[in-house]
């Protein structure tokens, strides 16, 4: 069975890192990216989901895999926002269920 992958994209390195480790220890493939990617770039790893971290509205890139925000602050977002590690480990028990 191929292994579940996402892509965690964001212009804070640490957050970015964060968010991988957790992705990674429930044994699915983590593509970390600093900044922002091109579709091009993103596609080439072709994610069942992507992970926006400290990224401002304006800054997301045009995503075809399916997309939820990473923010530990409020904020007002048209995409679903994971502010703790709890949400993020049990949305990552439910993708792979």
């Amino acid at each position: 069975m191929p292994r579940y992958r996402i892509v965690v994209i964001g212009e804070s390195v640490l957050e970015v890192q964060r968010v991988s480790r957790c992705c990674l220890a429930q044994g699915i493939e983590v593509f970390p990216y600093y900044g922002v990617p091109s579709p091009e770039e993103i596609s080439l790893f072709s994610p069942h989901l992507t992970i926006l971290c400290s990224l401002p509205n304006s800054n997301y890139p045009q995503i075809d895999s399916a997309c939820v925000v990473w923010s530990e602050q409020p904020i007002n977002s048209h995409l679903h926002v994971i502010s703790n590690m709890t949400e993020l480990y049990n949305m990552l028990q439910s993708l792979q269920n």
